[in-house]
């Protein structure tokens, strides 16, 4: 599976998740394994070895807020030890709208660190998108990816035009709006996710071993036949910009 690219993974949550972890590195697969609180990326880093084709990022998700508070000095602490930020960001859907402040609070403290130290951001940003966009910016963030993007396509066209990358995942090609949204990206701008365990692939969990058959998906919709070689030269040219920007 050599140059299969997989940016955003929950690796943790899989209840066999040494032999995913183990999957993903045998093939060599460019992985981002997100983690949800800075204590579960910390326990991560400890309880899995370092790999050349799997990155911890340091995380934490917006739905999060209800279960365990933000730590700062944590997400501080451990900050140096990645070059990876996720899963972050924001989320107004009608279960979480109603912590939007305190969410507003821990993302814009994110951004800062993030952008103070070049990171690289995997995004959360359902029904927020204009919010994570603007807090982006503002504080200078330049290494970006959206992920499982389900906004506007007005406001997709500014992600794109503020040169953020969109990591897409095979649940996006089950709906109308999903394929119009994955028709509106530069190919250039393109990663490829699955999400798992929270996404499906043919009706089950998705496991690692449907990455081929998903790029097969996208490559038929797409009407192309090499996305591999463009999602792998769209990771080591954000890799490259992120290394020039230190």
């Amino acid at each position: 599976m050599k140059n299969f690219v997989d940016f955003h993974v929950h690796i943790d949550y899989y209840p066999n998740y040494n032999t995913i972890f183990n999957f993903y590195n045998n093939q060599k697969i460019y992985t981002l394994f997100v983690t949800n609180f800075p204590e579960v990326f910390k326990k991560a880093k400890d309880s899995f070895p370092e790999s050349k084709y799997v990155k911890i990022a340091l995380g934490y998700h917006p739905e999060m807020i209800g279960i365990r508070p933000f730590k700062q000095r944590s997400f501080d602490e451990y900050l140096d030890e990645t070059k990876y930020v996720g899963e972050v960001g924001l989320d107004f859907s009608k279960d979480h709208i109603k912590n939007r402040d305190e969410q507003i609070r821990i993302f814009r403290y994110i951004c800062r660190k993030t952008a103070d130290q070049n990171k690289i951001m995997s995004v959360h940003s359902r029904h927020a998108e204009l919010d994570v966009l603007a807090n982006l910016k503002e504080f200078g963030v330049k290494h970006a990816v959206f992920h499982w993007y389900t906004g506007s396509i007005k406001n997709l066209q500014d992600v794109i035009e503020s040169n953020y990358y969109l990591s897409l995942n095979p649940s996006m090609l089950r709906t109308k709006k999903g394929r119009e949204i994955i028709r509106s990206i530069p190919l250039r701008q393109i990663l490829i996710e699955t999400d798992g365990p929270y996404s499906k692939y043919n009706n089950r969990q998705t496991v690692p071993e449907d990455i081929p058959s998903i790029y097969r998906d996208f490559e038929h919709f797409l009407g192309i036949e090499n996305l591999r070689e463009i999602v792998f030269d769209n990771l080591n040219r954000l890799l490259v910009a992120q290394q020039k920007s230190l």
